[in-house]
């Protein structure tokens, strides 16, 4: 190969978006356009291939891993086949360590699960085109010192720069199982590490028994072209460590490179999935069960003909009904902010009205435990306006007013006060429940964060509510807080500014 092949070029990078959902296509072509790089789409598997084959010379490639007529998987392989440099970035809504796994073993750089944030987005592109111009300068040292066009002092110097400012982490074992080689990455994943001059025993050094183990079979392997990949945990974070022999010209191993890529937010992303699916089906099951149970009670004509009662079943179903479109709802709205689709309307509104409306709304399931719901709101403030979207001041203030009914115990209190005084308008919600240790109000606002005792196993949610509270808040450049003790109860705070503030702030 040419010298001017592992060049790094100097035009803005070409990056080929291969998807089946137009909106992502285009959404992946506007953001990285921005950003200065030339972006191509493709439909399907089929069609970025013969885009890659016939046009080439593309840095990096975004698949989806579920396409019709070619599957993810095995255009990355293909793509990886025509061309080992390119960086390929999965992007899919199905995140799991194993497809993780295949998708790299496949030849993927990383990993960028649905829906994600433009950030979300550059980042890991930006990193890969990174790492893609590391390799392509290093295949370019590579070349020189086997044409002698450089001194072997310098080029050592160079290469190590290079792995340097890798950020996944490489060390490097000789046959004798002493560490010749790390990284400031590797320092920085394994702290006892860089405690010591090299070479160092590895034993000594790693204080990681599986990263260890999987090292010393390494050392044993024969063939230069097997890597052999394992997950292995380190303090509180979890690394995929893919470890390889290095051998001699003559097939002799001579010890073994392991670069260990942090994979802990993936594993949290698996977690969360999993604990989200199950809330949402806990939480859809109950209001079926009851709509299902009325209805079947009407259609079978068991209980008789009785017009009233019936009505009252239906009605019962269809505030279950509206339950659910409530949940159907905050997650579309919340999936909405994260690709960044979500758009409110602000326009002048009467916010203590707003907040009245929400009280009634939530009314009659304080009635049902025997709750005191009551709103403080001065005859003056029923005036005063701010400048929001209506729809999302309604789902801010029911969020907050049902959250406090669901946590309040049968014949408690929740009272709710509107204030204004001309600069912004206070809307506090408190209620005499089961407050919040100060470790949960750290993370009251994160999704799918419930907190979890006695109190409140059998109250059902999802944990998205407080955190779609918080963005709609933060989108009107207003404030929310909370005071909490545990056994006393809790006050939430929302503090939104006038309109005449939210025009100088805009």
């Amino acid at each position: 190969m040419s010298r001017e092949h592992y060049h790094v070029e100097d035009e803005p990078h070409r990056i080929l978006v291969v998807d089946d959902e137009y909106g992502m296509r285009e959404g992946c072509r506007a953001v990285l356009a921005a950003e200065g790089y030339e972006v191509e789409t493709a439909e399907d598997g089929v069609v970025g291939l013969k885009i890659f084959s016939e046009k080439g010379k593309f840095s990096a490639v975004l698949v989806d891993l579920n396409m019709p007529r070619m599957s993810g998987m095995e255009l990355i392989e293909k793509m990886h086949e025509l061309d080992k440099d390119v960086c390929l970035l999965v992007i899919t809504g199905y995140a799991t360590i194993e497809t993780a796994v295949e998708a790299t073993k496949r030849g993927a750089y990383g990993y960028i699960p649905k829906p994600f944030t433009p950030d979300e987005l550059l980042l890991p592109v930006r990193s890969g085109l990174e790492k893609r111009s590391l390799t392509l300068e290093a295949k370019r040292l590579r070349e020189e010192r086997e044409n002698r066009l450089l001194e072997v002092a310098f080029e050592r110097s160079k290469s190590n720069t290079i792995i340097n400012c890798m950020t996944d982490g490489v060390l490097v074992i000789n046959r004798d199982k002493q560490i010749v080689l790390r990284n400031a990455a590797s320092a920085r994943i394994i702290p006892k590490c860089s405690q010591f001059h090299l070479p160092t025993p590895m034993e000594d050094a790693l204080d990681a028994p599986e990263l260890s183990a999987l090292v010393a079979e390494t050392l044993e392997v024969k063939s230069e072209s097997l890597i052999i990949s394992k997950e292995v945990t380190l303090g509180n974070c979890t690394y995929m460590v893919n470890a390889s022999p290095v051998m001699e010209l003559n097939g002799d191993t001579v010890g073994a490179v392991a670069v260990l890529r942090d994979i802990t937010a993936l594993k949290k992303l698996d977690t969360a999935k999993s604990m989200f699916v199950s809330m949402v089906a806990h939480e859809i099951r109950g209001p079926l069960a009851v709509i299902e149970g009325y209805l079947n009670v009407i259609l079978s004509g068991v209980a008789g003909q009785n017009p009233d009662r019936d009505r009252g079943m239906l009605e019962r179903s269809l505030a279950r009904a509206k339950t659910l479109r409530k949940m159907v709802s905050e997650l579309m709205n919340l999936t909405a902010m994260e690709t960044g689709h979500f758009t409110i309307k602000r326009a002048p509104l009467e916010i203590a009205r707003v907040v009245a409306e929400a009280v009634e709304w939530c009314r009659e399931k304080a009635d049902e435990k025997g709750i005191a719901l009551a709103l403080d709101c001065a005859e003056y403030t029923l005036k005063e306006k701010i400048l929001a979207d209506r729809d999302a001041m309604m789902c801010v203030f029911t969020n907050i007013i049902d959250n406090a009914i669901k946590y309040t115990p049968p014949n408690g209190n929740v009272k709710v006060a509107v204030e204004y005084n001309g600069i912004y308008a206070k809307i506090s919600i408190k209620d005499d429940g089961i407050g919040m240790t100060h470790e949960e109000q750290e993370r009251v606002f994160d999704e799918f964060f419930r907190a979890k005792n006695e109190f409140t196993e059998n109250v059902p949610g999802t944990g998205l509510g407080l955190s779609l509270v918080k963005r709609l808040v933060d989108m009107h450049q207003g404030k929310i807080s909370l005071d909490s003790t545990p056994g006393i109860g809790s006050e939430f705070t929302v503090s939104l500014p006038s309109m005449e503030d939210t025009l100088l702030i805009i």
